[in-house]
Order: structure tokens, then sequence, then C-alpha cells
């Protein structure tokens, strides 16, 4: 082996350069001298420097304390970033927004097709924009803290709304049409008003018809973003008599099928959050004295579903928030949602019978006050979950709170809607008037 001595003798022996026997246990020579013989027969290694090969790894013995204390330091050293851009980082902070499980901060609430946006990023610039404004302006919902930044987005997003809805070609596309959604939802939190109902409705239904008429791209997210709109949409009609939307929505017809909706348990199946009942009312309201009977017997329907929502929030309020899965507790703001919904057209259908003298006014009148101490308590329980889980809540009581003059009643409404308004304390009306904004609305 090269670098290994081939001499074994003792180490009296070597020091003076003598041929040692090796004899046991002492040389001839130390037992001669009268000294210890010490080291004969051993084998011996001799190190000798190397220059390193580059294709030669270091084993674990050949590293020395310098090679360590390099390895350190470069441990130390702080890792440089990869390569990213404005998209990449929209992306990672959209999903990592979409990972939050606390009910009270979830986006998912919003529609079961949000989980799905982020694979959609980088096909329209709407929704790019629109996207962008969302997670800047997510933060601002837990910290309450808003920055330039948020509406420098959301003026950007406008813009690029905007230009989309000028072609005629992305107008029905379901980028634009998520967009609008996420605009719609940015606005609530930056730029309410008192207005907790952002109104769109009428550019929303110009692209809701546009979806009805082009069918060829329609799947689960496309159909799951127009119900969501659909019902949007629907329930604005309700005060907006501009809105009109294209029967075959919710309609079939052999020539236009109705649009997939994906199927829901049947316990929740609730026949007047359909959207064709929904469309109905809106009917109905547009012209009561002669939809009187109909909306006689919407009233009845809505008697058993109301019932039948009631003793399904009455289950889950039984176990307290903790006691509750992330799947229950989705579940149940999804619930109270339908069940305020259900309230708001319990009020409007008994307004419209009381108005017209239609039933026993005393029933009617033990009904309203019903309906409003409904309202209330869903608004209370509703409360764990603010601000985005019991985002729908403040409609119900600015509805409930026309349907009654009972001071105490009225007292309640007004501590709770002054409550839930704190949760989104800038005002982009006022904004406006100190001119520190100058944005646009996106639909005319």
């Amino acid at each position: 082996m090269p670098g290994v001595p081939s001499g074994r003798g003792c180490d009296a022996c070597r020091q003076v350069k003598k041929k040692c026997d090796q004899s046991s246990p002492s040389c001839s020579r130390c037992t001669r001298l009268g000294i210890s013989c010490v080291g004969s027969g051993l084998r011996r290694y001799k190190f000798i420097p190397a220059p390193e090969r580059e294709s030669q790894e270091p084993g674990p013995v050949e590293e020395s304390a310098q090679s360590c204390a390099n390895k350190s330091a470069l441990a130390l050293s702080p890792i440089s970033p990869l390569p990213s851009n404005q998209h990449t980082q929209d992306l990672s902070n959209l999903i990592s927004a979409l990972q939050v499980t606390d009910v009270r901060f979830d986006l998912r609430i919003f529609g079961p097709f949000v989980p799905d946006i982020p694979r959609r990023l980088g096909r329209s610039q709407a929704l790019d924009a629109s996207v962008h404004a969302l997670v800047v302006a997510f933060p601002s919902v837990h910290t309450r803290q808003f920055t330039p930044e948020m509406y420098k987005s959301y003026g950007e997003a406008i813009r690029h709304l905007r230009t989309a809805l000028a072609d005629s070609s992305a107008v029905s596309l379901p980028e634009t049409l998520c967009a609008v959604y996420l605009v719609m939802i940015c606005q609530g939190w930056i730029g309410r008003g008192g207005d907790f109902f952002p109104s769109h409705g009428e550019a929303m239904a110009h692209m809701i018809n546009a979806a009805a008429a082009r069918r060829d791209w329609m799947g689960e997210f496309e159909a799951e973003i127009v119900n969501t709109l659909l019902i949007i949409v629907l329930i604005e009609s309700f005060a907006n008599h501009k809105i009109n939307l294209d029967p075959r929505l919710w309609e079939s017809s052999p020539d236009s099928p109705p649009i997939p909706r994906p199927p829901q348990p049947r316990v929740t199946n609730i026949e007047c959050l359909k959207p064709s009942s929904l469309a109905a009312v809106s009917g109905f309201i547009r012209n009561i004295q002669g939809n009187l009977s109909e909306i006689l017997s919407m009233h009845q329907t809505l008697q058993g579903d109301l019932v039948k929502m009631k003793n399904l929030l009455a289950g889950m309020a039984s176990k307290s928030s903790r006691q509750l899965s992330l799947g229950e507790r989705r579940t149940q703001v999804r619930w109270q949602t339908g069940y305020g919904f259900l309230l708001l057209l319990g009020m409007l259908a008994n307004w419209a019978l009381t108005a017209y003298g239609l039933g026993d006014a005393i029933a009617l009148g033990a009904e309203r006050d019903m309906l409003v101490d409904e309202v209330a308590e869903l608004a209370k329980q509703a409360e764990q979950y603010r601000p985005l889980g019991s985002s729908a809540m403040p409609g119900f009581i600015v509805a409930a709170k026309m349907m009654t003059q009972d001071p105490s009643k009225l007292e309640l409404l007004e501590k709770l809607l002054a409550s839930y308004r704190s949760d989104f304390p800038v005002s982009l009306a006022e904004l406006k008037r100190d001119g520190s904004y100058g944005g646009r609305s996106a639909c005319p």
C-alpha cells in the first residue's frame, strides 16, 4: 500500500536505524542493552498530503475543523429567494389564505368554487387583478389596518374589470364572472358605506344572461359561479326592478338544458331557496296585486321551510363551536345564512299579505314579531363567526328594522347592526369625499 512503511522493528531499533529481529517478548538488541522493547512487530502508517480531486467526495474522516466551520457559516447565511413575480406571489398568497381553517376568516364561505380559483390564474387580466386586490385586502379583515396599497389594487381591479366588461368576447367568460364576484367581495371589505349589499346586480344579470345563452364551456366550476351569482342577483332583484334574468337559468326546455348543479344533501333541499322559487318571488314583488294567490302559496311553503331549517340549526346549537368539526362549523355558517334568507322571504310575504289585507291581521302581526325576534336571535348566534362567517347578517338586520316599530326591538337591532358594522369601519364613500381615493364603480 503506498505511503505505508514496511519496517516493523521496535521503537529503540528504529530510532538508531538498526535491524530488529522482532523477537518476543524482547528483541535481542534490547535484551543485550537491558532496555524495554516497545512496538516490536507493529505496523505503522504514514500520512502524506495529497492534492484533492474534484470528482472525489471527501469522507467523514477527512473533514477538518476548518471545513466544519465553513459549513456552519454556510448554514447561517440567508437563503436566496426563488425568482418570483406578481402572479406567483398572488398565487402563493391566495393558496395561503385558502388554508385558513378559522371559519371567521374562511374564504370558502363565498362559494364552493373558490378553492379552484388558483388554477384559473393567468388566463384573464381581470381575474388576476381582482385576486391581487383580494389577497392585498384579506389581512385587513383581521387586523383592521388599511393601507394605500389596498385601494390602489382595488382601483386596478376595477380598471381591468371595466375593460373585460366592454369586450363582448370576454363578458361571459367564467374568469370575468369570477372577477366581478371577487371585486364585489373586496368592495364589501374596504368600501362599505352602510351598504352591506354592494350593487352590481344589473351588470351581473347581463353577464349571467350571456352565460345562459352559451353553455359550451359550462363545467362544475362555471356552474358553481353562475349559481352563486344567480342567487345574489335574484335577491337584489327584489328591490331593483331593472334586473331581468333569462328564465333558461332555472327552467328546462328541450333546446336549452338547465345549468348543471352539483348534488346537495337532501336534508338541506329547501324549496324556497331554489333559484326558480327566488325568481318567482322577484316576479311577485313586481306585481303583488296580480300574484296574491301565489304569494299565499309561497307563504305556506315558507312555514315548513322555516321549521325545517330552524330544527337543523337547533341540532348544532346544542354544541359549542369548539365541539364542532371544521366541516360542521362551515355547514352551520351556510345554514345560518340560508335561515336568514328564509326569514327575509318571510318578512316580504308577511308585508305583502298585510298590505293587501289577506289573512288574519292578528296572526300576521304575531308572525311579524316572531320573524323580527328570530333575526335578532340569529344575529346573536352568528356573532361567533364574525366577520366573514356572518357577513350576510347586517342585511337581515336592516330588513328586520323595517318590519317593526317596537322601541325595544329597534334598540336591540340597532346595537346588533352597530356591532356588525364595526367589522369594516372604513367607508369608500368617505374616502371619495375627502379625495383620498379616485376609483370608479366597476359596474354602471
